[in-house]
């Protein structure tokens, strides 16, 4: 029963404040002159059409009751709706299921509507447009059960809702009409206001192929063939000689079925321009400004406009009052649009149709009239006549006139008014409107559907727009600035095309900004493939590059992670760093080499030209991409033809390597029927086949000439991808395929200015060299080279510690941040007069440490969690720069052993698999491992770069460090593991160095007694240690006593025990240190000795000649030996053996 349905549904309500919302309702209708309140409608519509009357509903009944939900809107949704999450469903007080598929079993199902009205006790049903909106028997059906239909009566809708109806009254009252298949039907008005005679009607249309063709060679090509039934681009074909008649006449019939279909001569280089009306039910009639639809594509409106430019205003007031007239004269009640077409040659106008219902572009004339359309719609519902609606009067000026908050006080003053004596003001502005449609506009306009990423989608039966932009400007020029603006900013993501970027071009285009164009301009423009705009081809090809590369990292990843997950063995190896990625775009084959350098960061290369760019994944999956300095945004979507990216809001597709063969399914249709037999021959270019996309009829044409094999069945549903047919080509030579790209990526500079201050290049170069050790791919010897030279200068610790002080500044306590500015302020000053260059780490720690010991335990605490950066840095420095280098090195060498040492000695996949337990809750720690390790080749380069570089010098401060690098224990390790030991030996060798230096020295300080240093020297002479190295290195020490003691010591350790006693003599000369000495021989000739001490090649010629002049007054004899020892200038110990030579003469 209807009133259970109502307690059980939408009136359940039953609290104070819906009670409080229905009185309103009811004083609203009676005291504006309504007599039929209306407190529900059931919305018999879809998508945008249904989400905007609820939405205009909602504002309204805000404005005028009080509540947004005074009145009760119910939608229709059927199982497409659903799946797609559909706006109007989610929008909606309460949502009725009904069945899925074509119009015909839901929303134009008249039957259906009546019956779930009744069912849910609604007030009033609107229709919306489309589906049964001009279907005469849904208001009078709802009539007959006591419901208000939110359009026009029966018999209105039957005289002008038809087109060949309209045609004929418009016709027979004297308005202009192009030539068309009923020009010569001659019927008087008052006979056709009634009903127009069946014989008289079929006159004007034409029912076969035959007739339509001797229809268009009468009023001559070319010319449209139209379903009256038909709108938003279907059930209308353009034919331009008898052959376009016979292939295009079937499809027009199929799209709009059992429709009367008529001929009318196309009028080119014409305005389509409109009238909005909206008629009350006592003869009175509003025109509501006007629109220019001119832009259309297959006679569907792309662009629309308000007020109408091109005409005079005289003109525009012509078309406005011919519009009331025709409504008048039928008694038309609601909103009713009426269409002409404009030349703008002649100045001529003529009749087109008029549509009985709201269309989808009323919000223009909401803009620039300030009438909410579908609000008055519902209170021409309620009887209310429009001299008492207070947008109304405010339109036409009168007095008491306002917005519907104001309803009160208008009811009670308003008076009525003669629409026909009265004049509405000139609009101020200026509103332009883009319909957003699922349509590929680089496939000739073809509707696209699917799903798209705000949870919505665009079902297979659903109409092809499912958006409308408007943008409103105080001129022309303004709004269509606002416009080009507003979609730029929009960004539809999902399976669907859209016409978004090639719209901006529309409004960018001269002809449109200077008000040049005509019904067909936008139609030209396809047939000449004018296309959107598209990135440039080097951002097209980076953004394809990095999208591919990260979703196929991402898949590895996953893959990877999938395998732990299981308690399996994954991979041994994998790929996330260097990867070759290849694109089709544009019929260009590119190939480019993809390294990480970071998280974030890679390098391209391309023919031998290489580029740097960085990208950050977004969180609605979107990529960020940083390239030359700037910034561009990327969204991807896979389909059956490849990879469409959208960059900026500019689309281009990386196509899949093209198989004419394989005859696919681009969007989800029906394929409808096979215009050839399985097996037979066809042309490229030609129709294979119809299939139905978004209620259009669309042919498949064959990509390529050869004998077709059907694969699939006349009447099945397909989705994008699906396999069609096969076709054995003709000649598979001849397929065209993309050609290999041999140019180079243009010259650009980095992704993001990189800085030129020392602390900042410390960072990125400290960075890149961590991302080594991570696994990433960094040129090893610039990233080391640069560390070394920033960690050298002398102004990093101030620019370090200056940056650290900007950021904690205002968070310090006010004395210790004046106390620390003030101290660092003169000692800089100090720095700047040439007094101090070091770093006053210790200073600066000791007022921190003062300051930090006074307070309360909790902001002690709290201070030194804030200081903690601060105090880390001036750790670092506590021993100069050097002590810093050793800081950074330390931690450089801790991030290879952290993770080598977990693989040194283990299988690989014993090793992953304690990972795994280790990391079972995190196992992308575990990918980020396996990840460095696949990188120790070059990570072990870097570090054994760094030991060349920074460690040599003084390589006992790494001694912990190089122990654990000598025991790695594998091949891969062999290179580090060796030279850690000879660094440890080094190491060894300075101790004792530093130890005999110390106990020669000593000897001076606290012995004066000759035989003690006699007894020190023996002990060295005769001691088991390998000393002679550590010895030969004290051979360059500036103390003169103390060098003498070391080559004393030297010589005696080499030849004790057959040195003459005493013997062993120095000479310092110019050209070095010189030493002689006597070997103890037994035979009667003498053999000596002699040493010659350089610093320089120079002085070696000189230093010889001294020598063996101080031995002259010995007979020369054979195996006298010279010992030569070239010192380095930079006193590197490691090379000091490779400078000491041994000569026998």
């Amino acid at each position: 029963p209807r009133g259970s349905y109502q307690m059980n549904g939408i009136l359940n309500e039953a609290h104070n404040g819906r009670h409080a919302s229905l009185s309103k309702v009811v004083e609203f209708c009676m005291a504006l002159g309504g007599k039929t309140p209306i407190h529900s409608v059931l919305v018999a519509n879809n998508g945008m059409a249904a989400a905007k009357f609820m939405r205009s509903v909602r504002t309204w009944a805000n404005e005028t009751f009080g509540s947004e939900k005074a009145i009760q809107l119910i939608a229709m949704a059927t199982p497409e709706d659903m799946r797609i999450n559909a706006e109007h469903i989610r929008i909606a007080d309460q949502f009725v299921e009904v069945p899925g598929g074509t119009n015909n079993n839901n929303y134009a199902n008249v039957q259906l509507i009546v019956e779930i009205a009744v069912r849910t006790g609604v007030s009033a049903v609107w229709p919306g447009w489309g589906h049964a909106s001009e279907n005469p028997e849904l208001p009078d059906a709802l009539n007959a059960n006591g419901i208000v239909f939110l359009g026009p009566p029966s018999s209105s809708m039957n005289a002008l809702g038809d087109k060949v109806g309209s045609a004929l009254i418009a016709q027979a009252a004297g308005v202009p009409t192009l030539p068309w298949s009923g020009s010569q039907v001659e019927i008087p008005l008052e006979v056709c206001l009634d009903s127009i005679p069946a014989d008289m009607y079929r006159k004007a249309c034409v029912s076969t192929t035959e007739e339509a063709l001797a229809s268009c060679q009468m009023i001559g090509y070319p010319a449209m063939i139209k379903a009256s039934w038909g709108g938003g681009g279907k059930g209308i074909r353009k034919v331009n000689n008898d052959d376009d008649v016979r292939a295009l006449f079937k499809q027009v019939q199929g799209e709009v079925p059992g429709s009367p279909i008529f001929i009318m001569r196309l009028a080119s280089q014409s305005r389509h321009l409109e009238v909005q009306l909206l008629c009350d039910q006592y003869g009175n009639v509003a025109a509501l400004h006007s629109r220019d639809c001119s832009v259309q594509r297959r006679h569907q409106k792309i662009i629309e406009e308000g007020p109408v430019t091109v005409a005079p205003r005289e003109t525009v007031k012509e078309l406005e009052q011919a519009a009331r007239r025709l409504a008048k004269a039928v008694g038309y009640v609601g909103a009713a649009t009426v269409e002409y077409l404009y030349s703008m040659e002649t100045g001529e106008y003529y009749f087109l149709e008029l549509n009985p219902r709201l269309q989808v572009e009323h919000p223009v004339t909401e803009w620039i009239a300030e009438v909410n359309l579908p609000a008055a719609q519902v209170a021409v519902g309620m009887g209310i006549p429009l001299w008492q609606v207070p947008e109304i009067r405010r339109f036409y000026g009168m007095d008491n006139g306002g917005g519907y908050d104001i309803w009160r006080k208008t009811a009670a003053l308003a008076t009525p008014f003669n629409f026909d004596e009265v004049d509405s003001q000139w609009p101020k502005g200026h509103c332009v409107a883009v319909r957003i449609t699922s349509e590929d506009p680089d496939d000739g306009f073809k509707p696209t559907g699917g799903k798209v990423k705000s949870g919505g989608g665009i079902h297979e039966f659903a109409d092809s727009q499912f958006g409308h932009v408007f943008a409103y400007g105080v001129s022309r020029a303004a709004a269509i600035t606002n416009m080009s603006l507003a979609l730029k900013e929009i960004q539809i993501r999902g399976e669907i095309h859209s016409n978004v970027d090639y719209t901006v071009d529309l409004l960018n285009a001269s002809d449109f900004k200077e008000n040049r164009i005509h019904t067909g301009w936008l139609d030209n423009r396809i047939a000449m493939r004018v296309q959107a705009e598209r990135p440039p081809w080097y951002i097209s090809v980076v953004g394809g590059a990095l999208y591919k590369t990260i979703t196929s990292n991402t898949d590895t990843v996953s893959e990877y992670v999938s395998y732990l997950v299981k308690g399996q063995i994954p991979p041994k190896h994998i790929s996330l760093v260097h990867s070759t990625v290849s694109l089709n775009i544009e019929e260009s084959k590119y190939t480019i080499e993809t390294i990480r350098s970071g998280q974030g960061s890679y390098r391209l290369r391309m023919n031998g030209s290489v580029i740097e760019a960085n990208v950050q994944t977004l969180c609605d999956g979107g990529l960020l991409m940083q390239l030359d300095g700037n910034s561009h945004v990327i969204y991807a979507e896979e389909e059956a033809g490849g990879t469409r990216l959208l960059i900026d809001g500019k689309t281009c597709l990386l196509q899949n390597d093209h198989d004419p063969s394989r005859l696919l399914a681009e969007t989800p249709c029906k394929l409808l029927r096979f215009l050839v037999a399985d097996g037979a021959h066809v042309e490229a270019d030609v129709p294979y086949a119809e299939v139905e996309v978004m209620k259009m009829c669309m042919p498949l044409l064959s990509p390529a000439a050869g004998v077709i094999n059907v694969l699939l069945s006349e009447g099945q549903p397909m989705q994008a991808g699906d396999l069609i047919a096969r076709l054995d080509l003709d000649d598979p030579s001849a397929v065209k395929r993309a050609e290999p790209f041999n140019g180079s990526f243009p010259e650009m500079s980095l992704p993001i200015a990189a800085s030129g201050q020392v602390h900042k290049r410390c960072a990125t170069s400290l960075n890149a060299a961590r991302m080594v050790l991570a696994g990433y791919d960094h040129p090893i010897n610039k990233v080391v080279q640069d560390l070394v030279s920033c960690l050298d200068a002398p102004e990093l610790p101030f620019l370090q510690w200056e940056e650290l002080m900007s950021v904690l500044a205002t968070r310090l306590p006010r004395l210790l941040k004046s106390e620390l500015e003030g101290k660092y302020s003169e000692y800089k000053l100090n720095v700047g007069h040439g007094k101090s260059k070091d770093f006053p780490s210790k200073m600066l720690r000791e007022i921190i440490e003062e300051n930090l010991a006074h307070g309360s335990e909790k902001e002690i605490a709290t201070n030194e969690r804030l200081v903690e950066p601060l105090m880390s840095l001036l750790k670092s420095y506590e021993g100069g720069r050097e002590s810093h280098a050793h800081f950074i090195v330390k931690s450089l060498f801790e991030d290879y052993l952290s993770v080598e040492e977990l693989f040194s000695d283990g299988i690989q996949s014993d090793v992953i698999e304690r990972l795994r337990q280790q990391h079972s809750k995190d196992l992308q720690k575990v990918v980020d491992i396996v990840l460095s390790h696949q990188g120790v080749r070059n990570k072990t380069k870097l570090i054994l770069t760094l030991m060349e570089k920074l460690v040599y010098p003084n390589p006992a401060a790494y001694k912990d460090q190089l122990t654990r690098f000598s025991s790695l224990n594998h091949k891969r390790y062999y290179k580090l593991a060796l030279k850690a030991s000879e660094l440890l030996e080094q190491t060894k060798l300075s101790e004792l160095r530093t130890s005999i230096a110390r106990s020669l020295s000593e000897l001076e300080m606290f012995t004066e007694e000759r035989t003690a240093i006699s007894e020190i020297m023996g002990d060295l002479v005769t001691a088991p240690l390998p000393v002679e190295d550590a010895l030969v290195s004290l051979f360059d020490c500036s103390d003169q006593t103390l060098q003498q003691r070391v080559i004393e010591t030297y010589i005696s350790r080499l030849y004790q025990p057959h040195l003459v006693k005493d013997s062993i003599q120095l000479k310092y000369q110019e050209s070095g240190v010189i030493a002689l000495w006597e070997f103890a021989e037994a035979h009667s000739e003498k053999r000596l000795g002699a040493m010659v001490i350089v610093k320089s090649l120079e002085s070696v010629s000189a230093a010889i000649g001294a020598a063996l002049k101080g031995t002259s007054r010995y007979a020369s004899s054979e195996g006298n030996i010279m010992h030569i020892a070239l010192l380095g200038a930079d006193n590197q110990m490691h090379g000091t053996e490779d400078r000491y030579v041994h000569v026998q003469y």
